[in-house]
């Protein structure tokens, strides 16, 4: 049987809250990120947002004069290399905040759920052991 320590608890939740707090400097750091593209020789600009979503297209004039098709070709691949181009500097941020590359999220899946399973059998453990002593009562 495992002993439960609540200074271990202690550090879990002091742990925890260094991690959020480090989670809203980093969301309050990326939602000003924005990435640029750009297609049909500048003649087309695109901005997106950290979410990828498009915040601003601007068509040149010049760009005016190609047809339909094109026009269309551009604004995508320009509004393409403006979300690659966000994701590229938000991934920068995050490994500038985090102090390194962020791990593979299988791998911290992986420990998460060690972790919640660990969890779960020293809860489960503790409360046996509560169930034994209520009977040693009785």
């Amino acid at each position: 049987m495992t002993d439960f320590d609540p200074q271990d608890l202690e550090r879990i939740t002091a742990r925890a809250e260094e991690m959020l707090a480090r989670v809203e400097e980093l969301r309050s750091e990326i939602d000003v990120v924005v990435g640029r593209g750009e297609a049909a020789d500048g003649q087309v600009r695109v901005t997106a947002g950290a979410s990828g979503r498009l915040q601003d297209v601007v068509l040149a004039p010049r760009a005016m004069r190609l047809d339909s098709q094109k026009l269309a070709e551009a604004v995508l691949r320009a509004a393409q290399e403006a979300q690659d181009d966000v994701a590229r500097r938000v991934e920068a941020v995050m490994a500038g905040t985090l102090g390194a590359s962020l791990p593979d999220q299988q791998l911290l899946d992986d420990r998460f759920g060690n972790v919640l399973e660990s969890l779960e059998t020293s809860l489960e453990e503790q409360l046996q052991a509560i169930d034994e002593r209520r009977g040693d009562l009785r």
